[in-house]
């Protein structure tokens, strides 16, 4: 069976990309008896395996877990149904995140700022910008869809039930935590270390291969570690995930 990842490299971590993502998959694979191998890229740049042999169902299970599949052809999309995606960014006041399409012509799902403010803000009027840095659905970020509208030209969705419960449960857990972009979780884990973080961090979460989460202590302030942080990640970009600043601008949750 073949597959195409929900993972590609930033332009910070291209040169290493393909070992680190080897070694993930065969530390996934473990003792199954199958193999697995790349296959190159996609036409956006999505990473290409093939899975052979008497478990491939069972890792490619796996591997749909762990990271994510693509969908190249829209035929294969369908209405209400919910897919993994990455940010890629904005057009106007909508946002684009991308989940493979490349035929009949490359496609991303649009999710128009009257469905964000109506998921994210309690339907208020808050600026584009505003709800994208308190969320942080910047390019990069991994979300989910569900699709609402499918046409040749555009497709539009909202974000997925998921979606909305991983959100919901980052916000109770009053944890503040910072997203790190085009960033391996060895690059980052290495920078709490040298800068002596470990205690104010209390965990790295991968959100895919290339973008990490660190999760701070109860009451440590990710803005003031940032500083810090950024100190050994300079090419890097950090941004804030803050429950009581979404609890305060966006919405109750």
């Amino acid at each position: 069976m073949k597959a195409t990842l929900l993972q590609k490299p930033g332009p910070l971590t291209a040169a290493h990309f393909t070992s680190i993502l080897e070694k993930a998959i065969l530390d996934l694979k473990g003792d199954l008896t199958a193999t697995i191998r790349l296959l190159g890229v996609s036409r956006k740049g999505w990473a290409k395996v093939e899975i052979l042999g008497k478990d491939e169902e069972i890792l490619g299970e796996l591997v749909r877990r762990k990271f994510g599949l693509v969908h190249l052809d829209l035929r294969e999309v369908e209405m209400q149904s919910v897919y993994d995606c990455v940010a890629v960014g904005s057009t106007g006041d909508e946002l684009q995140l991308d989940f493979g399409i490349e035929t009949p012509r490359l496609l991303s799902a649009t999710i128009p700022l009257s469905t964000l403010r109506a998921q994210l803000a309690d339907g208020q009027p808050l600026a584009y910008r505003d709800i994208v840095e308190n969320y942080c659905l910047f390019g990069g970020m991994k979300s989910s869809v569900r699709i609402t509208k499918l046409r040749p030209e555009r497709i539009d969705a909202w974000l997925s039930d998921e979606q909305i419960n991983q959100f919901s449960e980052w916000v109770k857990t009053g944890l503040d935590r910072i997203v790190v972009l085009d960033c391996f979780k060895q690059q980052l884990e290495y920078a709490i270390n040298k800068v002596q973080l470990n205690r104010d961090i209390i965990s790295v979460q991968p959100i895919t291969l290339t973008t990490q989460m660190a999760v701070c202590k109860l009451g440590t302030d990710a803005v003031g570690l940032m500083p810090k942080l950024g100190a050994n990640l300079r090419k890097n970009v950090l941004k804030p995930f803050i429950p009581r600043r979404i609890l305060a601008r966006c919405r109750p949750w």
